[in-house]
C-alpha cells in the first residue's frame, strides 16, 4: 500500500524542467495523427510513473488528435529544456482535466458495503510490523529509514483508529492497490515539520537530473526552507499544484540570475 508518493513534491520540478509526459503526470479521441510505437511507449512509460495509466492513454489520444508527431516531439523537447509553450501546456492541462472526468465516469463505484468488507479484511490481515518494515525505496531515500518507519507506523495507527474514515476514503479514492496516490492525506498527517537531510539531498539530485546546475538546485532548496516546513510544502502541493509550479518557477528564475 503506497501511503505516500514522494513524486507529489517533485511534480513541480517536472513542470519546471520536465517534459510533456511529466507535466501530464503532475496534473493528474483517436486523432488524425498516428505516432510511432516508440513515441507512444515512451510517453506512456514516463507518464504512468506518477499518473493513472488510463488517463495517460486518454491524453496521448488527444495529443494525436491535435499535434503531429514531429510537432509533439519538438514541443516536448522544449519543455525538457524549460522553454514552455503556453498554448501547448494549456492544451495538456485541458486534456488532463477532461480525461480525469472521463476516468471518474468510467470507474466503477465502490459501495459502502464493499468498502466496509474491504476495510474489515485489511485490518484483520495487515500487521503493523509488516507495514512499518516494508518501506518503499522512494520513501526510504527521501526520509531516511527511521523517519520513514515513523511515518508508516503513524499512517497505520491512524487507519486502524478511525475505520469510518478508512471506509470513506476507499469509497472516494478506490482501493489502495489501484491508486498510486491513495492515502496521501493520511501521509500528510504524519509527515514531520522539519526537512530531513535525505529529502533535501533527493530533491537537489532530482533537479540536477532534470538539467539544473547544482548551485541553482541548492539555492532553490534553501529558498524553500526559508518559507515553508516540509509538511506545509506537501499540504500546499495537495491544495494547489498550479500555485506551487509557479512558486518553483519563480525560485528557479531568481536563483539563476543571482
Amino acid at each position: 500500500m503506497n501511503f505516500l508518493l514522494i513524486g507529489l513534491l517533485f511534480a513541480a520540478v517536472y513542470a519546471v524542467a520536465g517534459g510533456a509526459a511529466s507535466f501530464v503526470a503532475k496534473k493528474s479521441n483517436t486523432g488524425e495523427f498516428a505516432y510511432s510505437e516508440a513515441t507512444q511507449q515512451a510517453f506512456l512509460k514516463d507518464c504512468s510513473e506518477n499518473a493513472n495509466e488510463w488517463v495517460c492513454g486518454c491524453v496521448l489520444a488527444r495529443l494525436q488528435g491535435s499535434y503531429s508527431e514531429k510537432e509533439y516531439l519538438r514541443l516536448d523537447a522544449e519543455m525538457r529544456r524549460g522553454d514552455q509553450d503556453y498554448k501547448f501546456t494549456s492544451f495538456l492541462s485541458d486534456a488532463v482535466t477532461a480525461c480525469d472526468e472521463e476516468y471518474e465516469e468510467e470507474s466503477s463505484v465502490i459501495t459502502e458495503e464493499e468498502a466496509r468488507a474491504y476495510v474489515d479484511k485489511w485490518v484483520k490481515t495487515t500487521k503493523r510490523r509488516d507495514v512499518v518494515d516494508e518501506i518503499p525505496p522512494q520513501l526510504m531515500e527521501a526520509f531516511g529509514k527511521n523517519t520513514a518507519r515513523k511515518i508508516r507506523g503513524c499512517v497505520y495507527d491512524n487507519i486502524v483508529k478511525d475505520r469510518e474514515r478508512f471506509v470513506q476514503t476507499v469509497m472516494e479514492e478506490g482501493y489502495p492497490e489501484d491508486n498510486k496516490m491513495w492515502g496521501i492525506n493520511y501521509a500528510l498527517d504524519c509527515i514531520p515539520e522539519k526537512f530531513t537531510p535525505e529529502i533535501e539531498k533527493a530533491f537537489i539530485k532530482l533537479l540536477n537530473e532534470r538539467g539544473l546546475p547544482k548551485s541553482i538546485s541548492q539555492c532553490i532548496m534553501k529558498s524553500i526552507k526559508k518559507e515553508y516546513t516540509m509538511k506545509s510544502i506537501f499540504a500546499g502541493m495537495i491544495a494547489d499544484k498550479e500555485l506551487f509550479v509557479a512558486m518553483f518557477t519563480m525560485y528557479a528564475t531568481k536563483c539563476a540570475v543571482e
